[in-house]
C-alpha cells in the first residue's frame, strides 16, 4: 500500500524507520534517543528483565501449555498456575535462606527440595518421614522445615 511505514521506513525514502516510542534529537536525526532518555530506557529494560523472568517461571510451572482446547478448562488451568507461582514465591521467601536456592528456578527446588527419595511411615500414633543420610541436599530441606516450623501460627 502507497504510503504505509514499513520496518525500513516509508517506501520509496532513504530515511530509516526509527522504533515505535524512540524521539530522534534534533542534531542527529539518526533515531537515536536524547542523552536524557538513556536513563529512561536503561530503567525500562531493566524492569523489564524481572518481567521476562517472571513468565519463565510461570512457563516452568505449567503456563507453557494449556491442556485443553476449552476456554473455561484454560482458565482455570491458568489461576491453578497463578496460585502455584504464589505458593512457591511465599515458600521462597519464608523457608528458604538467601542463596542460591532462594533464586533457583523451580526445577531445581523440585529436584532438590520436593522430589526426594524418602519413606513416609505411621507407627507409635505419629506419621514418620524417613530421609536417605546421603542425599546431598537432606540439611537444606530439614532447615527449610525448621523455618517453616518456627512461623507463628496465624491468628
Amino acid at each position: 500500500m502507497p504510503g504505509r511505514w514499513t520496518r525500513h521506513g516509508r517506501p520509496g525514502s532513504a530515511t530509516p524507520a526509527r522504533p515505535p516510542g524512540c524521539r530522534t534529537s534534533s542534531s542527529s536525526g539518526a533515531g537515536r534517543p536524547r542523552r536524557q532518555e538513556v536513563g529512561w530506557l536503561d530503567a525500562r529494560h531493566r524492569s523489564h528483565v524481572h518481567l521476562e523472568n517472571d513468565v519463565k517461571q510461570a512457563k516452568d510451572l505449567g503456563l507453557n501449555r494449556w491442556p485443553s482446547r476449552h476456554w473455561a478448562i484454560n482458565v482455570a488451568w491458568t489461576q491453578v498456575v497463578a496460585l502455584a507461582a504464589n505458593l512457591l514465591a511465599c515458600f521462597r521467601h519464608l523457608a528458604l535462606p538467601e542463596g542460591e536456592l532462594r533464586d533457583a528456578a523451580p526445577k531445581l527446588l523440585r529436584y532438590r527440595l520436593l522430589h526426594l527419595p524418602a519413606r513416609l511411615t505411621r507407627g507409635q500414633r505419629k506419621r514418620w518421614l524417613h530421609l536417605r543420610a546421603d542425599w546431598p541436599w537432606i540439611d537444606d530441606l530439614i532447615n527449610a522445615w525448621r523455618a517453616v516450623k518456627a512461623l507463628p501460627a496465624p491468628t
